[in-house]
């Protein structure tokens, strides 16, 4: 039964009758829009000028073109020009994004050589670059495996992976013994050599998210650090000598400066307190 005749013959108003048949009050009075072609809406001297403004420049998106617009004496707002361009199917590409990668959560580890950081850094040295590779453990904030080089190739950077095995388990972490480090995405870190020299050390690989410096707290800070204290102090004359400074400094480091994170202990006497623990454990 229509709505007019249930609100004629029942004295029910529009609410009460619409309830009663379960149709909504804006669905009985909906009118559909008369859609219309947006290009006879266009002003053709606009679209002209844009046209004109993308041949001369067709890497402009339509922020430029709506800046050069301007410049021509259009008083047209930017939202305007975007959809002159959307619709004359003159606008930029979209980027492609790659594969998305989630960022790890943040560890705060309770021992030792249990998680590790790794970074590179570019020193400046006068007459060249020297570049550094170096590792933090997590923990005591103690420094396993650096490499200080003219190159920072996979094979620099597996150096000081090495060397930090070497200094922390005399070559290779023992079996059963879960060590982790985190890298960023960078070359060095993803090539397939990197890959397997972590493997064949026991060490497993995590990697950061992509522009996520907070994934990897511990050596972002200990890399400022350095800057300061050490790089934007001295004016390097060559690599040999940025390197010895850095020795220098991760020597002090490492033995005498106190860390305000740890207490206020320097990293060698937090690593010797954990492997005391763990001795204990054992």
């Amino acid at each position: 039964m229509p709505v007019k005749q249930i609100m004629t013959e029942t004295d029910l108003t529009n609410r009460q009758a619409f309830q009663a048949i379960g149709i909504l009050h804006s669905s009985y009075y909906y009118q559909p829009k008369q859609v219309t072609n947006t290009l006879r809406l266009l002003n053709p001297q606009l679209c002209q000028a844009i046209i004109e403004i993308v041949e001369r420049a067709p890497v402009y998106g339509y922020r430029k073109v709506h800046a050069v617009l301007r410049t021509k004496g259009w008083i047209v707002n930017h939202k305007k020009v975007l959809r002159y361009l959307r619709a004359l199917n003159l606008l930029q590409p979209r980027k492609i994004k790659g594969h998305g990668y989630t960022s790890p959560a943040i560890v705060y580890p309770e021992c030792s050589n249990s998680y590790w950081e790794m970074d590179l850094s570019y020193v400046w040295c006068g007459i060249g670059q020297g570049y550094l590779f170096v590792i933090i453990d997590g923990c005591d904030r103690g420094i396993p495996g650096d490499n200080f080089d003219e190159r920072c190739r996979a094979k620099e950077a597996i150096r000081a992976l090495e060397q930090g095995v070497l200094r922390r388990f005399g070559g290779r972490v023992p079996i059963g013994h879960r060590l982790r480090l985190r890298v960023d995405r960078g070359p060095q870190f993803t090539s397939r050599e990197f890959k397997e020299a972590a493997a064949r050390l026991g060490i497993e690989l995590e990697y950061a998210g992509i522009r996520c410096p907070d994934d990897k707290p511990y050596i972002e800070s200990f890399i400022g650090k350095y800057k300061v204290e050490e790089v934007y102090r001295h004016e390097y004359r060559s690599v040999s000598e940025a390197k010895m400074n850095w020795e220098l400094y991760r020597t002090w480091y490492e033995n005498e400066r106190v860390h305000q994170s740890l207490r206020y202990q320097t990293p060698q006497k937090v690593l010797e307190q954990t492997q005391k623990i763990a001795l204990a454990k054992v």
